[in-house]
């Protein structure tokens, strides 16, 4: 499948400009990275939903690099796991019990109604533009008494104290997001709805917590502290490629002043001064048994 170039990195061409990250190895990098950080503060698990010892079926969204279905597929035996990607970057050798496609999930899905076990969806942000009906799909084709899990790492920092400034390119950075999310149409900022849609799609049991995951090492708490440097060194890897086609072809930056804020986003990211952080959210419901 071709693949598309802009300003030195590699998109998707398969529903070209509807995803906004690139798909080269420095970004497959940055996303395998997500995943460690993901793991970490999880408690190095793949999920919090009471899904049971033995899921049949188990739907992987925005499934990227591949690494969360392989690693669940795995982890169980059991089950047979599908990933759904825009971009066909996952490797050929995997669990017999591992497949991949690729597609759209903001189009209509062709899956049979009731049919998993389990739906994972993370890192959607940015990707959808009406969250709720998005729960209402996976809504439709859960099995009765299944579960929908949805986690995300948002991009809006946060400070207990005042080390986080007005003036801060990181409060710069959320601007440009905001402005984005008003060009495509796709939400960037879901946080405070994510519990509510979940419900609001029909599932019942819903629960799930905020996870504040500092930027950097910080903070004085050993796991704290691990935790920062993973999901720092995770952003500075992401940084080019989370924002530069964002900065260029949709809002019309020059390359080089994009170039230039993204340097002021990594010094600001590594001033040991700071003491910011960013919320993961991780919710899930359950259908209802028929």
């Amino acid at each position: 499948m071709a693949f598309k170039w802009e300003n030195g990195r590699r998109y998707h061409a398969y529903q070209d400009g509807s995803y906004w990250a690139p798909n080269d190895e420095r970004q497959q990098e940055a996303e395998d990275l997500m995943h460690e950080v993901y793991r970490i503060i999880l408690g190095n698990s793949l999920y919090e939903a009471p899904i049971g010892d033995n899921p049949q079926k188990v739907l992987d969204i925005g499934c990227g690099t591949g690494i969360w279905a392989i690693e669940f597929a795995d982890e169980h035996p059991s089950a047979d796991v599908l990933g759904v990607d825009l971009s066909p970057i996952q490797p050929n050798f995997v669990p017999p019990n591992c497949r991949f496609e690729v597609d759209d999930i903001t189009n209509e899905w062709t899956y049979p109604e009731d049919t998993f076990d389990f739906i994972h969806a993370r890192s959607m942000t940015g990707c959808l533009p009406d969250w709720t009906e998005f729960y209402r799909k996976a809504f439709k084709h859960t099995k009765p008494g299944g579960w929908v899990e949805s986690v995300e790492l948002w991009g809006n920092s946060k400070c207990d104290d005042d080390t986080l400034k007005p003036e801060s390119p990181l409060h710069k950075w959320v601007e440009v997001f905001k402005k984005i999310e008003s060009l495509t149409g796709k939400t960037f900022f879901w946080d405070d709805k994510m519990q509510e849609s979940i419900s609001d799609a029909g599932f019942i049991n819903v629960s799930g917590r905020r996870i504040k995951v500092p930027i950097g090492t910080w903070p004085k708490d050993k796991t704290l502290k691990q935790w920062g440097a993973w999901n720092r060194h995770f952003l500075l890897q992401g940084l080019e490629g989370f924002s530069i086609r964002g900065l260029t072809e949709m809002l019309g930056w020059k390359y080089e002043d994009a170039q230039l804020f993204l340097a002021d986003m990594r010094k600001e990211l590594t001033n040991p001064a700071l003491h910011a952080y960013l919320d993961v959210t991780v919710f899930y419901g359950q259908k209802p048994e028929a």
